[in-house]
C-alpha cells in the first residue's frame, strides 16, 4: 500500500472515511471498509500476534518537502476525476497509468518520471474544477502548471517560431482593436487551409493538431457584428 492513507488513530480515520465516501459516491457511509491495525493487545482474545505493514514508497518520500508535497494528501476519492472535462472526453485508459484524471496527471510524472509521462500535465485545461472539487484542498491545477514549467526548463528554450507566435497572440489578445482586426482578417488568411467548415491542414503549430482533430474555420460573421 502507499503511505498516503496511513492515520495514527481512529479519530483521524473518522475524518478520512467521511471525506472519502462523500466525495467519491455522495454517501454518508461506504459499503465496506477494511481497516488494518496493529497486533492484538494483552486484553484482547483474537488478533495477530505480530503485524507487519509493507509500505510501497515508490518515490513518495522524495516528494515530501518539495513543491509537489501537497499531492500526498490525496485520499483517492476521484472527485477531481468526476469533474475533469478532459477525463470525460478521453477516459482513463488514455493516461497510460494506474492513476488517471488530474490526480494521475500530477502524480504519475512524479512516480514514473517525465520520460514516460511528460504529456500528462498537458492533458488539462487548467480550468481549476479539480481543485474546487478536492476535499483535501490539493491545488491540482497549480501543480499541473508547475509540471509544465519543469518540463520546459528541462527541455530548454522554445523554438523562435513558437515564441514569436505566442508573443503575437498575446499582443493581439490584449488589444481590443488588434483583436477585432485579426478576427476580421482570419477567414481570409485561413481560406487556403479551409475545407468546408473546418481547417483541413493548419499552418505552423496547427499542423500536428489538424492531423488528428477537426479545427473549426474562422467565421466571417462575428458575435459583435
Amino acid at each position: 500500500m502507499g503511505m498516503e492513507r496511513l492515520v495514527p488513530s481512529f479519530e483521524e480515520l473518522d475524518v478520512l472515511v467521511s471525506l472519502l465516501t462523500r466525495s467519491a459516491v455522495g454517501q454518508k457511509l461506504s459499503s465496506y471498509i477494511t481497516v488494518l491495525t496493529g497486533p492484538k493487545q494483552e486484553v484482547e482474545v483474537d488478533g495477530p500476534e505480530e503485524f507487519h505493514l509493507v509500505i510501497l514508497d515508490n518515490g513518495r518520500s522524495d516528494i515530501l518537502g518539495g513543491e509537489f508535497q501537497s499531492i500526498l494528501q490525496c485520499i483517492r476519492c476521484a472527485a477531481c476525476v468526476n469533474v475533469c472535462p478532459v477525463y470525460r472526453q478521453i477516459g482513463g485508459h488514455a493516461y497510460g497509468s494506474i492513476y488517471s484524471g488530474p490526480i494521475g496527471a500530477v502524480l504519475s510524472p512524479l512516480l514514473g518520471g517525465y520520460d514516460d509521462y511528460k504529456e500528462l500535465p498537458y492533458a488539462s485545461t487548467l480550468c481549476g474544477a479539480c481543485t474546487e472539487a478536492c476535499p483535501v484542498k490539493i491545488p491540482l491545477h497549480d501543480l499541473l502548471h508547475k509540471h509544465r514549467q519543469v518540463i520546459v526548463e528541462n527541455e530548454g528554450k522554445a523554438p523562435i517560431s513558437e515564441k514569436l507566435l505566442m508573443k503575437a497572440f498575446g499582443l493581439g489578445a490584449s488589444s481590443p482593436s488588434l483583436y477585432k482586426m485579426g478576427s476580421k482578417l482570419a477567414p481570409t488568411v485561413m481560406k487556403p487551409f479551409t475545407k468546408g467548415d473546418h481547417i483541413s491542414k493548419g499552418p505552423g503549430p496547427l499542423k500536428e493538431w489538424t492531423e488528428v482533430r477537426e479545427f473549426p474555420a474562422p467565421k466571417k460573421e462575428r458575435f459583435r457584428d
